[in-house]
């Protein structure tokens, strides 16, 4: 077998084990969801609020295991008909990125649409492909924006949100959650419009401005070796567009397409940001 369909088989398997996300969401089915998982994994959702890291000691149950990732399933799905609209699915090595819209029914009357990136990092435990991170990028403020605007219905939801969330979570977990409100927000998404145009305009200068460092730390695409910021511009001659920018945490997603005389790609990126200069740390772009 060529490494080409060693490649393609590998991409499909991991496809297939994360599509069991929705699938067992759609259904609410907990013990299929929680399956999907690796033993010791880490499940960022929203990316900037507190991690709910399983595989460890769990001081609620008092014996190390999947405890948090059981809490988070009752708190955030078990309530609620959430549905997943994806637009696509882009497999890099061990890595499975989605960009989508999520669909959550809260109520009769009170639903929300929460534009999303995905990110899945894959390992194989006992021969099977597992979940041992999960990276929700979407942005806290808007979604509640768009449940204040139902009206008087959201108070409802609101509130039996935030009771389950005391009760599931504590005052702790809380607090860790409302971290996802404070981001690098509106100051990354300009910082990373600058480093569109520099690459259009081949402006190295400007381009360099938007870095931290010169040291590897572009993967472009995702799965080769990373490049220094420096070289870009010899590296890919390229026109960019970035659109459907969100800020989670330290971190600018965006949906990128890429254009050459000869051919166009969409994908992901991935800016990952040093928040106190304002500057990239690190990119990770999804083809």
């Amino acid at each position: 077998m060529s490494n080409d369909s060693v490649a393609e088989n590998q991409a499909a398997d991991l496809l297939a084990q994360v599509e069991k996300s929705p699938a067992a969401v759609a259904i609410h089915d907990k013990e299929a969801w929680m399956s999907i998982f690796a033993q010791y994994h880490i499940v960022e959702d929203p990316v900037g609020s507190r991690p709910h890291v399983s595989g460890i000691y769990d001081s609620v149950s008092g014996q190390r295991g999947n405890g948090p990732l059981s809490r988070f399933f009752d708190t955030f799905i078990a309530p609620n008909q959430i549905s997943f609209d994806v637009q696509r699915d882009l497999v890099c090595g061990n890595h499975v990125v989605r960009d989508l819209t999520i669909n959550i029914q809260m109520s009769e009357q009170v639903h929300a649409q929460v534009p999303m990136h995905l990110l899945y990092e894959l390992i194989q435990e006992n021969n099977e492909w597992k979940i041992v991170h999960l990276a929700a990028h979407w942005e806290l403020m808007p979604m509640i924006m768009q449940l204040l605007g139902k009206g008087l219905a959201c108070f409802g939801v609101l509130g039996a949100l935030t009771v389950r969330m005391l009760k599931l979570q504590g005052i702790g977990g809380m607090l860790g959650f409302s971290k996802a409100a404070i981001n690098i927000g509106s100051k990354g998404k300009k910082v990373v419009k600058v480093f569109e145009e520099a690459i259009n305009n081949k402006n190295l200068a400007a381009l360099m401005g938007t870095f931290v460092s010169d040291a590897k730390i572009v993967h472009w695409p995702y799965g080769e070796q990373p490049v220094s910021p420096s070289t870009l511009l010899e590296a890919h001659d390229v026109k960019l567009t970035f659109s459907k920018m969100l800020a989670a945490g330290d971190i600018i997603t965006a949906t990128v397409s890429i254009n050459t005389e000869d051919k166009a790609q969409g994908g992901v990126a991935i800016f990952e940001f040093n928040r106190k200069l304002k500057k990239i740390a690190a990119i990770k772009i999804y083809l």
